[in-house]
């Protein structure tokens, strides 16, 4: 009897023992909150510590700065005193011609009453004119650092300097310098003073054993410190640590830096009229003084806190076990009646194995079930009671529910999901649970039809996209695998069409973004609507789209779709406000298995085909081919070399002359670049220019360029030649994206070049960008004192209200328009249009490509004021260039019987 006892006790302690371990979190919820407290009372406790120090601190530092302005007022007021009577010995000086005697004015007054002090006058060659103390034959200072300083016109004013070695220890000599009629140095007025004179403060200021003060030339030589004690050293250290960068301010100068081993806080004050300052030093072992009882008391009270709460944390965790015991042994109790209501919402059932001759269920009848349950399952409560499973369900059917409820009594649970039908014929989906229950199963199901929708609906959003309602780059990754394995399966051709709409974002410029987003949606139903069934069209993102064209039977057929595409496009789009903008679209063809095995392959080498069908004049298509990816490397290739010659700087000036066109005078020259490849020799910018814009390489080069221009200007400069403005041509990518304003400022400082040597030629192109902005680069550029020209004109769609409105000095007129001088009347006349709406705006006109002298004479009768051309010179290098500037005309010699007027 008494063994069967102790057996129970021991299953129950270890019961016991097993259930807390299960459930140590609510155990120890009490002692986790209390050591939360005691951290929330040490982050206090350290944080009022922390706060109650810096406001010491702060204090401290305030009273160091009044201080050091207290000592820098009455420092200032004893050196004006001091200045003043240098300022009168040098007047009464001058009135007594030379003659003044210090001697005789001694005990009038007029100096100091103080120990030590003493004055002076030294002539122009340092030699003792006059003192207080009488004329020493032996005196001269001519040696001295600060008789040097004054002769040599180092200082104005009145200098300060300490001397070590003065009679009867150091000295402070306060020196202002005398001048003749004609305002050469003629001598000195020194006044000599002891260092004590110049810290008669009250005691307060350096109150405290360890304070001290000082004062300092704003060089940080040491002219006197008080008490005096280290202070030498110490303010040597200071001086060195913060240098005075600013007229006041304080820090805190660490303890290893002062031969007493104590950290201060040090305030300095810099008088406004004379290079002196004034210093305070405040111990910070006094200041914390009262911190260090604070924090002690602070710290005690914490420790006791501390020690209260872990005797409640113990007792709390004690007393929460024996509750969370109590509650566990009611919940055994209602466990199973917990199992079976658990959720309003979902069904409940419990079932009954029954055996047959073997060890495995042969049939489950229904012990129990809540209506939920029975209503999902199309019955009744009543009608499914003691209902065996093989008189609800026949033939699969049973076998498949019979398999699933055997495999829950073998496993113990088990989890799936079924389609229900509804009551009104509607798919309802079901999550049924198992869970073995002794030699029966309790069933939860729970209608998920919301969740499944809800899943189904991101599914759904995931693969579409939110603008154009087509499907996105997420559902191609999925998809085109799967498209691709089938048709290797079926030994059939799949072809990737990669579309891109070119100039689309002209209509994000001038229209909108909204705009914009009207366009491509109305893109991706023609696009849609042009395919075949079983065809799909994706948006990749911003304005390019993929088609996929499943199982074409031949090449003429994706011809067939390519062209209907383009021409569906081409029809102008309805936005907005009544515009009509037309864009086309550029087309790439890949084609399974030709062109690519992979997804990955197939969408490159199409976007590959696109892009060679942009460059071929944009609105058609074209198939990729081999070759297509070797121009890519090709010009990969030509980029890294250009990148390559930016970093080593490969590029080189040549120069081109503009003339006056009338006397062939030199009056600026055209830096044009050029590309000294180390294999290919002197590259032209036709070659390299374009891919540098493609690429945005060209704001390296711009830079380099100007850089270059203005370094050879200066160069020019050094030699002594008369030198004449180089312009330089921006692109419209640098136009928009660097800050050319700094980049030529820069350069201008750099190489010292007057900004009217340098003028800018811009495009109109750039003007085409935000008006707005462009006026705003222009004048900021105008700002700086550069000239501004408009290159190649003509050739843009710039209009004469943005020409009238921009500040501009010099319009180029394309070589275009000079050719045509040679093709009779007409050319004529428009070139003299071009002149007289130039000379109405207050520009100068220069004509490009000038060739021949005909032309130059016609130039001359229409009043254009430049010429430019390889009738005058074609670019050359600097060595040439440097020849134009030393010429009175850069014309060629008249041929006879030729003239030009």
């Amino acid at each position: 009897m008494h063994i069967r006892n102790d057996t129970d006790e021991l299953k129950s302690a270890l019961a016991r023992l097993h259930f807390l371990k299960g459930n140590m979190y609510q155990v120890a919820a009490w002692p986790l909150l209390c050591l939360a407290i005691v951290a929330v009372i040490w982050i206090a406790a350290f944080a009022h510590v922390a706060s109650e120090k810096s406001r010491i601190h702060d204090v401290a530092s305030g009273n160091a700065s009044l201080l050091a302005a207290a000592f820098a007022g009455q420092l200032a007021r004893t050196v004006q005193q001091l200045d003043q009577t240098t300022l009168a010995l040098a007047h009464y000086w001058k009135l007594s011609k030379g003659s003044l005697r210090l001697q005789d004015q001694a005990g009038e007054g007029i100096y100091p009453e103080v120990d030590g002090f003493s004055a002076a006058i030294f002539n122009k060659d340092g030699k003792l004119l006059t003192s207080l103390r009488g004329k020493t034959a032996s005196a001269d200072i001519s040696a001295r650092a600060y008789f040097q300083a004054h002769r040599d016109r180092r200082v104005r004013g009145l200098h300060v300097t300490r001397l070590e070695q003065g009679q009867g220890g150091p000295v402070v000599v306060f020196t202002r310098a005398l001048t003749d009629r004609n305002g050469k140095f003629d001598g000195l007025v020194c006044l000599i003073v002891p260092p004590t004179y110049l810290t008669a403060l009250d005691e307060q200021t350096a109150e405290g054993e360890n304070n001290a003060l000082a004062v300092l030339t704003t060089d940080g030589q040491m002219i006197v410190s008080r008490p005096g004690r280290n202070m030498g050293s110490h303010v040597a250290q200071v001086n060195g640590a913060v240098q005075f960068p600013s007229r006041r301010a304080r820090t805190v100068v660490p303890a290893e830096r002062f031969s007493d081993g104590r950290s201060r806080i040090v305030a300095w004050e810099t008088l406004e009229k004379y290079p002196l300052v004034s210093v305070v030093a405040l111990a910070e072992q006094d200041i914390y003084l009262p911190y260090d009882s604070m924090r002690r008391n602070t710290m005690s009270m914490a420790s006791v806190a501390t020690l209260l709460l872990m005797v409640a944390g113990l007792l709390g965790s004690v007393l929460c076990a024996r509750l969370v015991w109590r509650k566990h042994q009611a919940a055994v109790i209602a466990d199973t009646y917990r199992l079976a209501i658990e959720g309003a919402h979902e069904g409940f059932f419990m079932a009954r194995a029954l055996y047959g001759q073997g060890k495995a269920a042969t049939d489950f009848v229904v012990e129990n079930c809540n209506e939920q349950g029975a209503r999902m399952i199309g019955f009744s409560r009543d009608a499914l009671i003691e209902v065996r499973f093989s008189q609800m369900y026949t033939g699969r059917i049973f076998e498949h529910v019979k398999a699933t409820f055997q495999k829950a009594m073998e496993n113990g649970f088990h989890e799936d999901e079924f389609i229900q039908p509804g009551e009104n014929g509607e798919r309802i989906w079901i999550h049924r649970r198992l869970v073995r229950s002794g030699d029966g199963i309790a069933i939860t199901l729970r209608d998920i039809s919301e969740a499944k929708a809800h899943e189904s609906a991101l599914e759904s959003l995931g693969n579409t996209d939110a603008l154009t309602g087509l499907r996105n780059r997420y559902w191609l990754g999925q998809y085109l695998p799967r498209a691709l394995d089938k048709a290797r399966e079926a030994g059939a051709a799949v072809a990737v069409l990669y579309l891109d709409l070119d100039d689309f974002k002209d209509v994000n410029n001038t229209m909108g973004h909204d705009a914009g987003d009207h366009v491509l949606r109305q893109a991706g139903q023609r696009i849609a609507s042009v395919l075949r069934p079983g065809d799909h069209v994706v948006r990749l993102g911003g304005d390019e789209f993929t088609v996929l064209l499943a199982h074409p039977d031949r090449r003429g057929e994706v011809v067939e779709v390519a062209e209907r595409l383009l021409e569906a496009l081409s029809a102008p789009f309805q936005v907005r406000g009544g515009q009509q903008p037309r864009i086309c679209a550029s087309v790439g063809i890949s084609l399974y298995p030709d062109d690519g095995q992979t997804t990955e392959a197939l969408l490159q080498h199409a976007d590959t085909a696109m892009y060679a069908a942009k460059n071929n004049g944009k609105g058609r298509y074209a198939f990729y081919t081999p070759a297509l990816t070797e121009q890519i490397v090709h010009r990969i290739r030509n980029e890294y070399a250009l990148r390559r010659a930016i970093e080593v700087n490969e590029f080189v000036l040549h120069f081109q002359p503009r003339v006056n066109a009338v006397s062939g005078e030199l009056l600026s020259m055209e830096a044009l670049v050029r590309w000294n490849h180390p294999e290919r020799g002197m590259v032209p910018p036709l070659e390299f220019i374009g891919l540098a814009e493609d690429t945005g390489l060209i704001v390296e080069l711009g830079k380099l360029v100007i850089d270059q221009a203005c370094m050879q200007l200066a160069a020019w400069q050094a030699q002594g030649l008369p030198v004449v403005p180089l312009s330089v041509n921006v692109s419209p990518v640098q136009f928009a994206r660097c800050d050319l304003k700094a980049v030529i400022a820069e350069s201008l400082a750099r190489h010292r070049i007057d900004p009217l040597l340098l003028e800018v030629e811009v495009t109109e192109s750039c003007m085409m960008q935000d008006s707005e902005k462009v006026a705003q680069e222009i004048a900021s550029l105008k700002s700086l004192g550069v000239r501004i020209s408009v290159d190649d004109f003509g050739t843009g769609y710039s209009s004469l209200s943005q020409l009238q409105r921009l500040d501009l000095d010099v319009l180029k007129v394309d070589r275009a328009f000079t050719q045509a001088l040679n093709t009779g009347r007409q050319g004529e006349a428009f070139f003299m249009t071009i002149v007289s709406m130039a000379h109405i705006l207050d520009m100068q006109v220069v004509a490009e490509g000038v060739e021949t002298r005909e032309q130059l004479a016609i130039l001359q009768s229409l009043g254009c004021n430049e010429a430019q051309g390889y009738y005058i010179s074609k670019p050359v290098p600097a060595s040439l260039a440097a020849t134009f500037m030393l010429k009175r005309s850069l014309f060629p010699e008249l041929q006879p019987g030729l003239q030009i007027a």
